[in-house]
């Protein structure tokens, strides 16, 4: 799961997603990536993420170890993924 610095950036990154797929691109995880690379989001690549607090529309995160902010409709597919 992407997750970026603070609750702005996760708000940002989440709307640069929207803005990719509203203009018809197909969203992959090279595609996300890059949009996440531009807004200092990295990838963590954790199996037990949890939200810890909500702040401005956004879910602090938590592996007991790293923690970053990241919008709910994200944590959702995160929690959604296939194989979990």
């Amino acid at each position: 799961m992407f997750l970026c610095r603070s609750p702005v950036v996760a708000n940002e990154f989440w709307t640069d997603l929207n803005q990719a797929a509203g203009a018809g691109v197909k969203l992959n995880m090279e595609i996300a990536s890059g949009i996440a690379q531009k807004s200092g989001c990295p990838f963590v690549p954790s199996p037990n993420l949890k939200p810890i607090d909500f702040v401005a529309g956004q879910l602090a995160i938590t592996d007991g170890k790293i923690k970053g902010w990241a919008a709910p409709q994200l944590y959702i597919m995160y929690v959604n993924r296939p194989g979990n």
